[in-house]
């Protein structure tokens, strides 16, 4: 079968779940995702027997790999429509 790319573009489009299922079932997801974001890595600045201000990093390496994979989730699904990204936001 022969199909150029405007063809099947336009089919795709034209789509049932193309046009009517995926776009309902990304909303759900990203504003699933923005309601249960995982929080970043947690630092405390506090001031030592010095009176200079002291970085303290609390590592909780779970809930940064959990955040990192949320936050790149969804910034692919910013990429794939971000119109639908800005009115999650």
């Amino acid at each position: 079968m022969n199909m150029n790319v405007s063809n099947y573009n336009n089919m795709l489009n034209n789509s049932f779940m193309h046009g009517q299922v995926y776009p309902t079932v990304l909303d759900h997801l990203r504003e699933t995702m923005v309601d249960t974001m995982a929080k970043p890595k947690e630092v405390l600045v506090v001031t030592d027997e010095h009176g200079e201000a002291v970085v303290e990093n609390f590592d909780d390496v779970a809930t940064i790999h959990v955040y990192e994979r949320m936050r790149e989730t969804l910034v692919f699904l910013t990429n794939i429509d971000t119109p639908g990204m800005d009115r999650c936001i």
